[in-house]
């Protein structure tokens, strides 16, 4: 009696066509943000997990070249000094190369800059860059982030760290509960109103 009166609901007031394309769209949306927030946090903070907590001591900077900002859209490209950076990391023999965070270590590991701003002006890049040295010299030791040699054979060493355990748990959490509701949601006004809903205003185009 209860499932012929849910049935009667949904397919004479039209509900179920609604809640039908809410919850595919859900769905979609789900799949969707959560594919984008996988590569964009999840898995970076998965590789910089790696990354354990140590203590460094600064030795010394080293002057390489002057690197061009990669943006293509602008007019005037802007560029930076790059510095490699020396330190020493605590109950580890070898030297170790320091990056400012995970980014400028996936985009920096070749050239080993530290530090890579890219502002629209290279006089402001200069001047971030040397407030960075700067604090490295006057801080000395310092809190760091160590992985280990990589494949390059390099002792690479985070200052900081952007991503959390508390983002990567909530970006996973987030899309996975909306598709979830959305499926449960879809299957249950499945079973309540069948396939019928869609055939009942079919238009014959000549």
């Amino acid at each position: 009696m209860a499932l012929r009166r849910c049935h009667r609901l949904c397919n004479v007031m039209g509900i179920a066509k609604y809640v039908f394309l809410t919850c595919v769209s859900l769905i979609t949306c789900g799949v969707i943000v959560g594919g984008i927030l996988a590569y964009l946090i999840i898995l970076p903070y998965y590789r910089e997990a790696r990354f354990e907590q140590t203590s460094c001591v600064y030795l010394g900077e080293e002057m390489k070249r002057i690197i061009d900002c990669e943006s293509k859209c602008a007019k005037d490209r802007s560029s930076y000094p790059c510095y490699m950076v020396r330190v020493n990391i605590s109950g580890v023999p070898e030297q170790g190369v320091l990056f400012e965070n995970f980014l400028t270590y996936l985009e920096q590991d070749k050239t080993n800059c530290s530090s890579a701003p890219c502002l629209p002006e290279a006089v402001e890049n200069v001047e971030m860059t040397r407030r960075y040295i700067k604090t490295l010299r006057r801080r000395r030791n310092f809190t760091c982030y160590f992985r280990g040699p990589d494949s390059r054979q390099k002792n690479s060493v985070l200052l900081t760290k952007i991503y959390t355990k508390e983002q990567a748990k909530h970006c996973a959490i987030w899309p996975a509960f909306a598709v979830s509701i959305g499926a449960i949601v879809l299957i249950g006004t499945h079973y309540c109103a069948g396939c019928t809903v869609w055939t009942q205003d079919k238009t014959v185009i000549a």
